[in-house]
This record gives structure tokens, C-alpha cells and sequence, in this order.
């Protein structure tokens, strides 16, 4: 799952920005799977209802339905290929920021120790 965006150095910020957009994407495509569920199940009740008036037209809708399955379904795994991305970019600026904190402190340590001897 490594992208381009890996192998070139970026800002925090960058990184927290993607994050972000990663996530709005994530509940946009898990949003629009619902949705689909739904209108699957719709057609699959109009369809057993038709069937006895128009089997054509049962047949029809339920392709339809099954149509609808198959995306949301791919709907579904981008969503998640999405939270599991932002929860690696994530990871790095977590990384990054202890990485930070432990430089400060060993800079705070450097200068209290020094003030001491003074």
C-alpha cells in the first residue's frame, strides 16, 4: 500500500492534510455503500414482487440488484484501503512527533544541566 507520496519527503502539515482527506474520502465511499445496500434491497423486494406479473422485468431488477452488490462491495474495500492508508500516514507523524519530543528534551536536559554549572 506504499504510494508515491512515500519516497519523497513531506511536511507534517502535508502529511495531517492527507490524513484528513483519506478519512473524508473513507466515509464518503462508506456512505455511498450503504446507500447501495439499501437500493440493492429495494429491487430485490420489487423483484420478487414482479416476478408473478412480468419475469422479464423480475429478471431485470435483479440483475440490477446484483449490479449494485458488486460496487458496493468495491465501494466498501476503497473505504477501507482508505482508512488503512490515512492510519499509516498517521503513524508516521505520531513517529515524527516523538521523535521531536525526545529532541527537546535532550535540548532541555543540555541546558538545565549547563545553567546548573553556572
Amino acid at each position: 500500500m506504499f504510494s508515491e507520496k512515500d519516497l519523497v519527503e513531506r511536511s507534517v502539515e502535508d502529511m495531517a492534510a492527507e490524513v484528513e482527506e483519506l478519512l473524508k474520502d473513507a466515509k464518503s465511499q462508506k456512505e455511498q455503500h450503504d446507500a447501495a445496500l439499501e437500493k440493492e434491497m429495494q429491487l430485490r423486494i420489487q423483484s420478487v414482487e414482479t416476478r408473478p406479473k412480468d419475469p422479464e422485468l423480475a429478471e431485470k431488477l435483479w440483475l440490477e440488484a446484483e449490479e449494485l452488490r458488486e460496487s458496493s462491495r468495491e465501494m466498501l474495500r476503497r473505504s477501507m484501503e482508505d482508512r488503512l492508508r490515512a492510519a499509516e500516514v498517521q503513524h508516521r507523524i505520531d513517529i515524527h512527533d516523538l521523535i521531536e519530543s525526545i529532541d527537546d528534551s535532550d535540548e532541555v536536559w543540555r541546558k538545565a544541566a549547563g545553567a546548573r554549572r553556572g
